[in-house]
């Protein structure tokens, strides 16, 4: 087969004035997507425009990766909790398709922020990672002595929903998330 460079030439010329583009692209599309404010106090401004859209591939490379690195207890807020489970494809029983029997990757543990005396229908248990999860059951426990931050752990349940329990405690409680 003929090389023909007179077409190679073009194209590459073409492919590569794509690829800038869409480098730039993709660099503005950090700022754009954190609002100027955050990316300014974040101290992205100082970035070469080079070293920006270094950082725009790496983050682009290694999305993925990062997303699982974030446990879900580190999620302020338990409707973002919930949110990030249920925006999940699931089977069965609320669970993702294919795990049934393996631990889930939406749990949360984190330790009670402050002292625990126990809960009845209604109370609303702070997490010290700023989840409020509220108990939507009829089930209660009292705690003999308060305990300062038991760790607690809630995850998802086997019919849908959400289940908290104590350590320590052999009782558990169907929560749903209150902020």
């Amino acid at each position: 087969m003929k090389s023909r460079p007179s077409l190679l030439l073009p194209f590459l010329l073409s492919l590569s004035l794509g690829c800038m583009s869409l480098h730039a692209q993709q660099a503005i599309t950090l700022q754009q997507q954190m609002g100027a404010a955050e990316f300014k106090q974040a101290g992205l401004d100082k970035l070469s425009p080079a070293e920006l859209q270094h950082l725009q591939q790496w983050l682009a490379n290694h999305a993925p990766e990062l997303v699982a690195a974030v446990p879900g207890s580190e999620v302020a807020s338990a409707n973002v909790a919930a949110d990030k489970r249920s925006s999940r494809s699931t089977g069965w029983f609320g669970n993702k398709a294919g795990t049934a029997g393996k631990k889930n990757s939406h749990t949360v543990v984190s330790p009670l922020a402050g002292s625990f005396n126990g809960w009845r229908p209604g109370s609303i248990l702070t997490l010290q990672n700023g989840q409020k999860w509220r108990v939507s059951d009829d089930s209660s426990l009292t705690a003999t002595r308060p305990v300062d931050s038991p760790v607690a752990t809630v995850k998802p349940g086997a019919l849908g929903g959400w289940i908290l329990k104590i350590e320590g405690y052999n009782t558990s409680a169907r929560v749903e998330p209150a902020n």
